[in-house]
């Protein structure tokens, strides 16, 4: 069963889309700010990283970017989103590897977690 984080400091979010994935045969663990999410990696050891942009006291792209620049977790998978594409465009930039603009379909969600996570194992088996 693969895993996923789910990191937005929405709580109606997080309860629908740990509901839904949930129901498609996934592990979800959420929380709400990036200040615990270091220890929850370790302990969850999660596949997908779902990050939000626009956090509670941090910017998630600078988020995204600290876990690319450490050695534990530089091959996380991490699929950003935001309600505004400005700041998704130059999801890359931060070491994202893909990115989904909210409001999003949930059946939407779920190709692009698939597609994410695909294109993580394509490039860790080329390494």
């Amino acid at each position: 069963m693969r895993k996923i984080l789910i990191v937005d400091d929405s709580t109606d979010l997080l309860e629908v889309l740990k509901f839904f994935l949930e129901q498609k045969v996934y592990k979800v663990k959420t929380i709400t700010g990036p200040q615990d999410i270091t220890p929850v990696i370790k302990s969850f050891l999660p596949d997908l990283i779902i990050l939000d942009i626009y956090l509670q006291g941090e910017d998630g792209r600078e988020v995204c970017k600290r876990l690319r620049e450490q050695y534990d977790t530089k091959y996380l998978c991490i699929l950003m989103f935001s309600a505004s594409s400005k700041a998704l465009a130059n999801y890359k930039v931060y070491g994202a590897d893909g990115y989904i603009e909210k409001p999003f379909g949930l059946n939407e969600i779920v190709d692009k977690i698939e597609a994410i996570l695909q294109k993580c194992k394509d490039y860790l088996q080329n390494q």
